[in-house]
């Protein structure tokens, strides 16, 4: 069985483009386009790894990164943004994500980056 990773973004056709690129590494990839979407998939999936954008018609995603810990602590999540700043990224990690990514700059770190955070989910 492969580890399931969760992706949250209200943009379709990222959302998608990331299942795939994620899928071909042999995940199980589910997608939730808003906050209340995604805590509904983590209450009821075995899910490894969530990759959220930082900005959600319902949910602060930095605020959801401590919603998502406080459910299921040893779920990493990895907080997509398309607007960084040093300020949220040091609010994500203090809240508990495993990193904090621009979204467009960092493609080729994406797939590295979902490896670690599996790894560190399953210790």
């Amino acid at each position: 069985m492969s580890d399931t990773v969760l992706i949250i973004d209200d943009e379709k056709k990222l959302a998608g483009l990331l299942a795939r690129i994620i899928g071909l590494e042999g995940f199980t990839v589910l997608q939730a386009h808003t906050g209340k979407e995604g805590l509904k998939l983590l209450k009821t999936e075995d899910i490894k790894v969530v990759v959220s954008d930082v900005k959600l018609p319902d949910y602060n995603g930095i605020e959801l990164v401590k919603a998502i810990k406080a459910l299921k602590p040893y779920v990493e999540v990895i907080s997509l943004t398309a607007y960084g700043t040093i300020s949220d990224g040091v609010m994500a990690m203090r809240n508990g994500a495993f990193d904090y990514i621009t979204k467009g700059d960092d493609n080729h770190k994406i797939i590295p980056l979902v490896h670690k955070a599996i790894d560190a989910a399953r210790s």
